[in-house]
């Protein structure tokens, strides 16, 4: 039998992501605090990935110069610079040794893995990175990537902010603009947060999704 507090946990959460939609209209004045987007970047950082690897970057964009020439971009969508704040998920284009390296550091300060353990791990991540052809290593990076949009989006909406995923971005003109090429990164998407516009119609329509007994299959 579920605990009372069980029982709220659950309906927070349906609450929340019923509360959820993309906004199109944000309220330029209001502002997302530090303290809250150090706990969104925080839930973005521990997002699952694939063995752990995390072959992507975030890039938050603060520069509200850069974001103008940005939203020129993006289709002149008004989110890009009335929103609180602007993330740019960029999957890396390659995985490297040095990546791999970086994360068995980080494995080893972690979890104390010893160096014939660390070497064994190595060679299996090599192998597997390996494995991918073509482009097809970009787009496996870009499969993790978007777990961790899915879980900012979920994150801000238990914390009852705004936000709005965004592919409709010129990837090429994004690369010029942030010097992505240069950082072997390739920008996929965007999440603008902040606090819907009471202009924006959209907030109030009921939101729209298959049923369960459609979505879900029992095997």
């Amino acid at each position: 039998m579920e605990t009372e507090t069980e029982m709220n946990t659950a309906t927070r959460i349906i609450d929340a992501l019923n509360w959820r939609y993309a906004t199109k209209k944000f309220d330029p004045n209001r502002k997302i605090s530090a303290e809250d987007m150090d706990t969104l970047t925080e839930a973005v950082r521990l997002a699952a990935s694939s063995m752990g690897l995390q072959p992507y970057r975030f890039l938050r964009i603060t520069d509200p110069d850069v974001r103008k020439e940005l939203r020129e971009v993006s289709f002149d969508q008004p989110q890009i610079t009335d929103a609180s704040e602007m993330i740019v998920f960029a999957a890396k284009t390659d995985y490297t040794d040095a990546d791999i390296d970086d994360f068995l550091e980080e494995s080893q300060k972690r979890r104390g893995f010893t160096d014939d353990q660390i070497a064994d791990r190595k060679k299996s991540i090599q192998k597997h990175v390996a494995g991918f052809k073509g482009e097809d290593l970009l787009r496996w990076n870009a499969r993790q990537m978007y777990i961790a949009i899915g879980q900012l989006l979920t994150t801000a909406a238990l914390m009852k902010i705004d936000a709005c995923p965004m592919e409709g971005i010129k990837a090429p003109e994004y690369a010029r603009i942030l010097n992505l090429d240069e950082k072997g990164l390739k920008a996929f998407a965007v999440v603008t947060l902040g606090y819907r516009s009471d202009e924006d119609g959209l907030a109030d329509q009921a939101k729209i999704r298959l049923p369960r007994e459609i979505l879900f299959e029992e095997i």
